[in-house]
């Protein structure tokens, strides 16, 4: 009843780059310059499990013992000499001076053992439990060992005898679980120690520079969960599907702590545990053969979820971040932007709603229109929360068809609702391109008295005001894309048998086939957090082939 199972890997990965400068143009005009850089990493797992496993009449047990460890070690060498003295050789004996010369390592490493148990009774009755203590080298050592631990149960109640008559319910599953997972994901490879830099040195004096403070308490981020489910098939397994609810809580959230400008801190910031954070929701999954037959057959998937975010405590008052803030009690992804009010009519001036409480006194940049206190100035603006990136409802449906030999499927992503904050249509929105590339919407732009529009006039006074950051630039996220689709045919195994073939396909499938969003060129799907950079967009990909087997 023991099986002992163990798994090692190991991999190298390394960069060797030499480059040569010569003597005709560039850095090195009339001397000549050679540098070699190189980069080695790797990376080395080990883990060793053993398995209890055993049935007792109708109880059946797992249990199950291991112990893991990896070790990611970095090598980085950079040398650079000048002053060439003969030709046609690039090797740094051929060069005189010794401009630069840099080395660096560095290493982290994780240790875990762990610990799982399976029971069932009958397979209608189903307990798990786990445990595991892990280790990471970010950490110090009295903080680096943290324990996780998992629990849950499964009662299958198709299997009860109340239900075994029953022709219409095939399966039904009620689960409920608890788990946590441990997270040392940080920028720094040693987040409890403060760092210096060498190389700053003066003359023949020896120079450091402190490059980053840290927090020798900073320990593992956990990430607690709860969730219970109901899975089912019914109609002679023809309708399957899942409604779970889940609740989860980050708890000691890493995230850097910004410090006043004042304390002279590099960054002004140290990485510790600052907080904690909780996501709300439900998760659908529909799977239904709508067609059953012997040559066609129909079945649509389809997945759809839907949470909320709350930041439960943190260790300042408030965090501002780009286009968020984080406060207590807010969504992580809400947008914090100046509240646009439009374009004046009367002058086709940027307008912004004005922050009353700290610009009470009437000034020349400060306006009424329709009855509300604007300002042509971007910096007394009123700053307001402008919802959220978090869409309302989002997921995926799935279709496959098949008749006879045709086979076709396809896959359609979606979401609605959220917010996204589109920088890259207010690049091209701006009032003063000085030839630059604009967006079409510019001709809509303020040209006479009384026109009513969303896009202020064309000149060089308002372009601070006209592309600030503000709700102006916020657009619906919602958008439906087909995401792939494919066309196949198979042909018979009789008829490609007689020439050695098992089976062949010919097809025709696509990728990135449409997209409906709220503006031409918008990509709502490219980051959780509602921003958008300039980046080449997926591209729409047609593929014809044929798959065989001789």
């Amino acid at each position: 009843e023991l099986t002992f199972r163990t798994n090692a890997a190991y991999n190298f990965r390394g960069t060797y780059n030499k480059t040569y400068t010569n003597k005709l143009i560039g850095d090195a005009l009339g001397i000549g310059a050679a540098a070699r850089t190189a980069y080695f990493n790797r990376d080395w797992t080990w883990n060793q499990v053993l398995t209890y496993k055993n049935s007792f009449g109708s109880h059946n047990l797992t249990a199950l013992a291991g112990h893991e460890n990896n070790s990611y070690k970095f090598d980085y060498l950079y040398g650079y000499k000048r002053t060439q003295v003969l030709n046609d050789f690039y090797e740094f004996g051929n060069f005189i001076d010794n401009s630069s010369l840099n080395s660096e390592f560095r290493e982290r490493t994780k240790e875990g053992w762990f610990g799982r148990v399976n029971y069932d009774f009958n397979e209608k009755y189903l307990l798990e439990g786990s445990m595991r203590w892990d280790a990471s080298s970010r950490f110090a050592t009295d903080v680096r060992w943290e324990n996780f631990w998992s629990a849950g149960a499964g009662w299958v109640i198709s299997k009860e005898n109340f239900l075994s008559d029953n022709r219409f319910i095939n399966f039904l599953k009620l689960r409920a679980s608890y788990g946590e997972v441990g997270n040392d994901a940080l920028d720094s490879w040693f987040a409890y120690k403060t760092l210096f830099s060498l190389g700053y040195n003066n003359g023949t004096e020896p120079g450091i520079l402190l490059t980053s403070v840290a927090d020798p308490i900073t320990t593992w981020e956990t990430k607690a969960q709860k969730d219970i489910a109901l899975e089912f098939e019914v109609l002679d397994r023809r309708v399957r599907g899942t409604f779970e609810y889940y609740e989860q809580e980050t708890k000691d959230l890493l995230f850097p702590y910004k410090t006043p400008v004042s304390a002279g801190i590099p960054g002004n910031e140290i990485e510790r545990n600052v907080g904690s954070m909780s996501n709300d929701g439900f998760e659908i999954t529909l799977s239904a053969d709508v067609i059953k037959k012997q040559d066609l057959k129909w079945t649509i998937n389809a997945y759809g979820t839907k949470y909320t975010n709350t930041l439960n405590s943190l260790s300042q008052k408030e965090v501002i971040s780009g286009t968020k803030k984080l406060m207590e009690g807010k969504d992580i992804y809400a947008f914090w932007l100046r509240t646009w009010y439009g374009v004046d009519p009367a002058d086709g001036s940027p307008l912004f709603v004005l922050d009353q409480d700290l610009y009470p006194t009437p000034a020349a940049d400060i306006r009424t229109v329709n009855g509300v206190l604007v300002t042509t100035n971007q910096n007394k603006a009123k700053y307001e929360y402008h919802g959220s990136a978090i869409p309302d409802f989002f997921g995926n449906v799935s279709t496959v068809l098949n008749f006879k030999n045709w086979e076709l499927s396809a896959a359609l992503n979606y979401q609605f609702g959220g917010k996204i904050y589109d920088v890259n249509y207010a690049g091209i929105m701006s009032s003063y391109p000085q030839g630059g590339a604009l967006h079409t919407d510019i001709l809509n732009r303020w040209t006479t008295p009384g026109q009513i529009t969303d896009v202020p006039l064309l000149s060089s006074a308002n372009i601070a005001a006209a592309g600030a950051a503000s709700s102006r630039w916020l657009v619906d996220a919602s958008y439906v894309m087909l995401r792939n689709a494919t066309l196949g045919y198979n042909f018979n195994p009789e008829v490609v048998k007689n020439v050695g073939i098992n089976n062949l396909k010919l097809f025709v499938s696509g990728e990135n086939l449409w997209l409906s969003s709220k503006r031409k060129g918008l990509e709502p799907y490219q980051s959780f957090n509602g921003t958008v950079s300039n980046r080449y967009s997926p591209s729409r990909i047609i593929t014809f082939g044929l798959s065989t087997t001789f």
